[in-house]
């Protein structure tokens, strides 16, 4: 379990150096496996993760007399996550708050994570279509004509509501920012876990915005971005609709970092999320 849980600490702390410019500290050592490890990348370092957390749960009742069956299945569930197995990660967390509610010693962190998990996993997903969308829009060699480009505005819009906010609750990302909220609700005493979870927040709203952006792009080229006034209003309250959580999830983050709005990790976020 240790080398497990060292192997996916690791590959967060690439990831996220990788994320955020930072270069990952060669000096430090790597305590999950030889010196190789040193060159790991983060997918190699979640794979090897999963691969020791899923032999180490071979022996699930040495793991529950031990008191870390939990922590073992929720480490299964986190890596499963970040290798793209998400149903594997799905089946892995609800395991996890099954596991935790049988434990003696009260787990908040892994619970609050197993209950994040399904916001993490939407928006990994909304992010996948949006960049999907991204790659269709660029490869278009010819202009459709008029009655064309309404019809495709109507499949943008539905995949829109699909992927990103509609009035049903269900887009993915509207209900990965729910699934997170709650899971800040389970364990308001951490700043660490609250930063985290907002960050993800605001890397699910990074998505909205380059799925917006993407959409006014193709209003402008087939020539509605001043002359369908229909489209224009629907994107002019999504617009709205996108500023007021952004807004709303970095007045949560500031109070979380030192100097608040003066913090490198604020003002990077604005960067990304204000255009």
């Amino acid at each position: 379990m240790d080398q497990a849980q060292n192997a996916f600490n690791q590959g967060a702390t690439l990831e996220s150096n990788r994320n955020f410019g930072e270069q990952p500290n060669l000096e430090q050592p790597f305590a999950a496996g030889s010196e190789a490890m040193r060159f790991a990348t983060p997918d190699l370092c979640y794979q090897l993760a999963y691969a020791q957390v899923n032999k180490a749960l071979e022996k699930e009742s040495k793991l529950k007399a031990d008191g870390v069956l939990a922590n073992a299945q929720a480490l299964r569930a986190l890596s499963a996550w970040k290798l793209g197995l998400y149903q594997q990660a799905s089946e892995s967390a609800l395991a996890a708050k099954i596991a935790l509610q049988d434990s003696d010693v009260p787990l908040p962190r892994e619970s609050a994570m197993m209950t994040a998990l399904e916001g993490l996993i939407q928006a990994d997903q909304a992010y996948a279509a949006v960049q999907k969308f991204k790659l269709e829009n660029q490869s278009r060699s010819t202009t459709p004509n008029a009655s064309e480009a309404l019809s495709m505005m109507e499949n943008v819009k539905k995949q829109y509501e699909e992927n990103i906010v509609n009035f049903s609750g269900t887009g993915r990302i509207e209900k990965s920012l729910a699934v997170l909220d709650q899971a800040k609700k389970e364990i308001p005493e951490r700043a660490d876990i609250q930063t985290y979870f907002i960050m993800s927040q605001l890397a699910a709203l990074k998505s909205w915005l380059d799925n917006l952006d993407q959409i006014y792009s193709l209003l402008k080229t087939f020539g509605f971005a001043n002359t369908n006034n229909d489209l224009k209003r629907w994107f002019d309250q999504e617009n709205e609709r996108y500023a007021q959580k952004r807004n709303q999830y970095m007045a949560q983050l500031a109070p979380l970092l030192p100097q608040q709005k003066e913090n490198v990790l604020y003002k990077r976020w604005e960067e990304w999320l204000y255009n």
